[in-house]
């Protein structure tokens, strides 16, 4: 069994692991890392195309950075799935639930009737169907 004065340093106070500040200064280096790639990317894509293509000049590392931000301000944040568009969603929910309860078209008056009936005939209903349908495809 080993003792307290048997562990070292980090051992003692990181069970093993890492400290989280390493962690930290790892995801910063890396992001700053991820930027410079995305710059030479742009910059690479830029010159190799444009040029050729369209007549235009050749761009500097710093010039495809501007380029990038100007791009996000220009066209949008280029969110995947963020929150924005589940406010969105949400909101589109609410705004049925209420229309439905406030006495909307007939048909949200009949949907708003559907949770009531299937408690009340509905899993009776479709047990009936499915025992019709198996007996037409047995037979």
């Amino acid at each position: 069994m080993e003792t307290i004065e048997n562990k070292t340093h980090a051992d003692r106070y990181c069970n093993g692991r890492r400290p989280r500040a390493h962690w930290i200064v790892m995801g910063i280096i890396g992001f700053i890392g991820l930027v410079f790639l995305f710059g030479a990317i742009i910059m690479w894509l830029w010159n190799g195309l444009m040029p050729p293509i369209f007549h235009l000049g050749v761009i500097t590392y710093w010039q495809a950075i501007g380029l990038a931000i100007l791009a996000r301000l220009l066209f949008g944040h280029m969110h995947h799935g963020s929150r924005h568009g589940d406010r969105r969603y949400k909101y589109h929910l609410w705004w049925h639930r209420n229309r439905m309860h406030q006495g909307g078209n007939d048909a949200s008056m009949r949907w708003s009737y559907y949770e009531q009936y299937w408690n009340e005939e509905g899993e009776r209903a479709f047990n009936e169907y499915v025992r019709r349908k198996t007996e037409t495809h047995g037979a």
